[in-house]
């Protein structure tokens, strides 16, 4: 009679899980298998648009987390495929929160969360792609600022090489689903439907456009969230509601990252060897779905340094006569094409 494989999971000294192989001998330790933490925990329909890994819970407030980012991502990869992209990391900051919030204090599945602000820093030294997935450590802070509600999350990306890859904080809010359709029935656009927050992606009014994806910084034209406008430095935002990255599940209003992307767009064109490596966003009211919104930018701040130099851009949104967000962008030019 042959003996049977028996799998129990456990927890190795670091947290990581692991499972024992026990046979007739002595249980045999089988090496560390990666997957990522559950989808749902990061509001992600695809599996492959998960960039957590496992969990550590380290303090009351304090948490170790890894992380992997592919090789070859659809959209969060630099336009020439060598680097990972900011956006990437800001995407990871916005997972952690989410997934913190369930898994470590208890929001149920189903509540809406609510981006207030995200500032994130990145080092592109350090965001060159390999020949292997990026597997990445973060350690983060998470503190409930008031009980069910408010969050205040910082979190530090290393690599494998305890570089430095990013940082970056942010502050959100969780809503319970009675909460939220009493808040979106609030708002005015939402009037007439029988239930408001009923609107679907198919609502958004997206323009065929010819554009070419390089003068906004993108290889493929459905990455494309602008159209241009008569007025300079005015554009619609556009983006594509079939995109499989910014808009992974159906929504009633435009997602927080598409506001990001759109402001990084707004901002191109930039010289070789110019990386996005700050960004500030404050989201002030909801983006509908079925209302045309503008995006703005502002004339550029320049700075000349020993390196290189540093280009700041403010971008402001408007949409029914409401400010819906601003983003502060810092693109950093090395000093081997920094205009003499």
């Amino acid at each position: 009679m042959s003996s049977s494989l028996v799998l129990p999971e456990s927890k190795d000294g670091q947290g990581n899980r692991s499972h024992t192989a026990r046979t007739d001998g002595s249980p045999a330790q089988l090496p560390r298998l990666t997957t990522t933490v559950p989808a749902e925990y990061v509001h992600r329909a695809a599996l492959a648009e998960v960039f957590l890994t496992d969990c550590e819970k380290t303090g009351e407030n304090t948490f170790v987390l890894t992380g992997q980012w592919p090789r070859a991502h659809t959209f969060f990869n630099t336009s020439d495929g060598r680097h990972h992209d900011h956006l990437q990391a800001c995407e990871t900051l916005r997972q952690t929160g989410i997934y913190l919030a369930h898994a470590e204090f208890g929001i149920p599945l189903g509540h809406h969360f609510v981006m207030q602000d995200m500032t994130v820093t990145t080092h592109p030294e350090h965001l060159a792609i390999g020949t292997a997935p990026t597997n990445l450590i973060l350690n983060t802070t998470l503190t409930r600022t008031r009980r069910g509600a408010n969050f205040t999350i910082s979190l530090t990306i290393t690599n494998q090489q305890h570089d430095t890859v990013s940082t970056g904080y942010g502050h959100f809010t969780c809503i319970s689903p009675a909460a939220y359709r009493r808040l979106r029935s609030a708002n005015p656009t939402n009037s007439g439907p029988a239930n408001p927050t009923a609107h679907t992606l198919e609502t958004l009014e997206h323009i065929p456009t010819q554009q070419n994806p390089a003068t906004y910084g993108r290889v493929h034209a459905r990455d494309l969230v602008l159209a241009p406008t008569h007025e300079p430095h005015r554009y619609r935002l556009n983006p594509d509601p079939a995109h499989p990255i910014l808009f992974d599940h159906d929504g009633d209003h435009i997602p927080g990252m598409v506001l990001i992307e759109a402001s990084r767009q707004a901002t191109h064109p930039h010289p070789p060897a110019t990386h996005l490596t700050h960004s500030h966003t404050e989201w002030h009211h909801y983006v509908e779905l079925s209302s045309p919104c503008h995006i703005t930018t502002t004339p550029p701040i320049t700075t000349i340094t020993a390196t290189g130099h540093t280009t700041t851009h403010t971008v402001t949104s408007h949409q029914n006569n409401h400010s819906t967000h601003t983003t502060t962008l810092t693109h950093t030019t090395t000093s081997a094409s920094t205009p003499t």
